[in-house]
């Protein structure tokens, strides 16, 4: 078996925003070779690899001959990037949503099966011990309903570094498609499920921009549990405070509440409990990295793969759709 610490990685994209949150997961030495549209952020983010930059991510896989790839791009893009990841037989990860459809996402995936090929997608919530604290230790009884709640700052962020995020054309969507997705992908994990039907879906479009700044869906899953999810680029955001982040599940036993790295449990009978558990998923994109890498050396099959993306995209897609009809 490979060692990780062996690995040549190559970075593509680096301009992500995600890219930093990745980096303290890479062995020591391992990264060699980087690409992006700017050279000089490439070069800035090379620098301490002292490894090659590019600006033609093709030519980099055939100069730099990578044994994995942690591949960033925009949305518009990443169906032909994955495409090409796929057939230079290369192992990867790609950032959600890995395209701007259900077509996109199902060509890739159907791609990647058909080569028996490695792609780990960063639904990092599946790799967190929050999710995994919650599923295993402390949910009493089989969930009935979950509400989350996850409200970001205005869509002016993105105007500096990705302006291609607030475009339909280029991002797919808005508040929905880039936040909403981990929850979708949570609610699946925690109930053990794969599908789930929408119900009605309602988004606001509060900007200059043709893409959704609030958005609103009830869903229903597999075995009748409820699922309401509210995402927004819509928070006031200050120095000590970037979004609104608040998880509500109610089981057959009991109600918890999450918010603030902190669980409050009230489980019937019992007296109510609260316990420190971590909100913010920025640390679990190192984890993500580190354990991408220890699967694919090892041959295990990715926590979050396109399966899982293509899972959580046709229903991205239906709750747009049933948005859309609503506007009409």
């Amino acid at each position: 078996m490979q060692n990780t610490e062996n690995l040549k990685i190559a970075l593509l994209g680096v301009s992500h925003w995600h890219l930093p949150l990745y980096l303290p997961g890479l062995p020591e030495g391992s990264v060699v070779a980087v690409s992006d549209d700017d050279p000089k952020l490439a070069a800035a983010i090379a620098a301490p690899y002292g490894c090659p930059v590019y600006t033609d991510y093709q030519q980099m896989l055939r100069e730099a001959r990578p044994d994995f790839v942690f591949a960033f791009a925009p949305h518009y893009r990443m169906h032909k990037l994955a495409v090409d990841l796929i057939e230079a037989g290369l192992p990867f990860t790609i950032e959600k949503p890995a395209g701007l459809n259900r077509a996109e996402v199902e060509d890739i995936y159907n791609r990647i099966e058909q080569k028996k090929g490695f792609c780990a997608i960063p639904f990092v919530w599946r790799y967190s011990d929050t999710v995994n604290d919650l599923k295993r230790c402390y949910l009493d009884g089989k969930i009935v309903h979950m509400s989350y709640k996850f409200v970001a700052g205005p869509p002016s962020r993105y105007l500096a570094t990705s302006r291609w995020m607030l475009s339909k054309e280029t991002a797919g969507g808005g508040c929905m498609t880039n936040l909403g997705v981990h929850f979708i992908d949570m609610a699946l994990y925690l109930t053990d499920n794969n599908k789930a039907d929408t119900l009605a879906s309602i988004y606001q479009y509060a900007s200059e921009y043709d893409i959704e700044t609030y958005a609103s869906s009830m869903l229903r899953l597999p075995g009748g549990a409820s699922l309401l999810l509210e995402t927004g680029y819509a928070y006031p955001m200050t120095e000590n405070e970037k979004r609104e982040n608040r998880w509500t599940i109610v089981t057959e036993n009991g109600y918890y509440i999450l918010a603030d790295n902190k669980l409050e449990m009230r489980v019937f009978y019992k007296e109510p409990k609260q316990v420190s558990l971590n909100t913010d998923s920025d640390p679990y994109y190192e984890i993500f990295a580190r354990t991408t890498l220890q699967d694919f050396v090892s041959g295990t099959r990715p926590r979050a793969s396109l399966k899982e993306m293509l899972d959580t995209r046709i229903i991205l897609d239906e709750m747009d759709a049933k948005a859309a009809a609503a506007q009409a």
